[in-house]
């Protein structure tokens, strides 16, 4: 039960961040996560101010430069890929890819989430809690799934 909890936490976690940095500023299909909810609704009828929208895409494109570009993943993957192949296992050098690779990842992280929390500082009183009711129901709907999912999946 407690990984199904962090489960669902981190799941909605992702979805949010990855939301509200892309539909905000209107990327609904170049940004991180954008593909969760692409169609905006999220965001929709918060009616952004245009400097706010402004500010969101300066927030974004300073995010965007931070992140790993596709060639920087490659080459992290292929790493490890090498290690995997060769003719000894190395424990130790493994050791020290992951440790890398998680190090990277806790960093994104962290950058994901005060982008989170500066394009949220962005927003009225008004706009928040209608922000924090949507996050509300998108929570709820993902809790009904997941328990419709586990009680499909307990009864196979």
């Amino acid at each position: 039960m407690k990984k199904f909890n962090l489960l669902a936490l981190v799941l909605s976690s992702v979805l949010v961040a990855g939301a509200s940095t892309a539909v905000l500023a209107g990327d609904r299909h170049g940004g991180h996560g954008s593909h969760l909810l692409a169609d905006g609704k999220m965001f929709k009828g918060l009616d952004l101010t245009d400097a706010q929208k402004t500010q969101v895409d300066a927030l974004l494109k300073a995010h965007r430069e931070q992140m790993l570009n596709k060639a920087e993943r490659y080459a992290m993957h292929e790493e490890l890929q090498s290690v995997l192949n060769s003719d000894t296992f190395d424990e130790a050098g493994v050791r020290v890819i992951l440790e890398k690779q998680q190090a990277k990842k806790l960093e994104q992280e962290v950058a994901q989430l005060k982008l989170q929390h500066q394009i949220r500082a962005l927003l009225t009183p008004e706009q928040k809690a209608k922000l924090d009711e949507r996050k509300a129901k998108m929570r709820q709907r993902m809790q009904e799934k997941m328990a419709e999912h586990q009680g499909k999946a307990g009864t196979e």
